[in-house]
């Protein structure tokens, strides 16, 4: 490992024990993932997305990059049934959530898709809570340590991050390939590198592929246009 990489290895690990609740307890705790308290910069700009239909319901993970605005995947926004997309009122982001207390909740009013799965939700109201911005597009050197955070299926009222992952190099379709511990309920997570301001969404997780797990680049270009 360079001395650059190992430097903001030890950094980041130190903020990210200073955000740290609890240790996943149990057997989970194998994998490195760590519950962080999500009232604190920069996890109090991820939160849980919860979609509802008549008598079902499933949640994912977005993220706060303008106050009215969260990034999240596209196929947590699909309709249920036949319906190609849910109902914006039905889509409700809760910033900061953990156990069932929140620091800001909205619905959402339109959606914007900005990559094969990188989506924009725009808001009913601004959230006055700091933002996370959104990188350049430019990869990481492979095996580049990377940071995801989500709400687990296992763990899906606690904010987890993952603060030891990997970037793989890119696969199919563009996709990043990455080695962090995401499974159902991180989808739309953000993929976090090390940028000139500090963490920056550089992907979002969309799923799984033999085991390793794929994610969509997105860059502050996208994003100019839109604004």
């Amino acid at each position: 490992m360079s001395p650059r990489p190992l430097v903001f290895f030890r950094f980041l690990c130190m903020a990210i024990a200073a955000a740290v609740l609890i240790a996943v307890p149990g057997p989970a705790a194998a994998d490195g993932r760590l519950v962080v308290r999500p009232d604190t910069p920069p996890w109090v700009s991820i939160g849980r997305l919860n979609v509802a239909g008549y008598r079902l319901r499933r949640h994912c993970t977005a993220t706060l990059i303008s106050t009215d605005t969260v990034l999240t995947a596209r196929h947590c926004l699909l309709g249920f049934g036949a319906q190609p997309w849910a109902k914006p009122s039905s889509v409700h982001f809760v910033a900061g959530y953990a156990r069932g207390r929140f620091q800001a909740h909205r619905t959402a009013v339109s959606f914007e898709q900005i990559g094969r799965e990188a989506t924009l939700v725009r808001l009913s109201a601004p959230i006055d809570l700091p933002v996370l911005p959104v990188a350049d597009g430019s990869p990481p050197i492979p095996g580049a340590t990377v940071v995801q955070a989500g709400y687990s299926g296992d763990r899906s009222h606690v904010l987890t991050v993952d603060p030891t992952c990997n970037y793989l190099g890119i696969g199919g379709g563009g996709r990043w390939r990455h080695d962090c511990e995401a499974i159902a309920g991180d989808s739309g997570s953000p993929l976090l590198i090390d940028g000139p301001d500090g963490l920056t969404i550089a992907a979002i997780h969309i799923g799984r592929n033999a085991g390793i797990g794929e994610a969509e680049p997105v860059s502050a270009g996208q994003l100019i246009a839109r604004r």
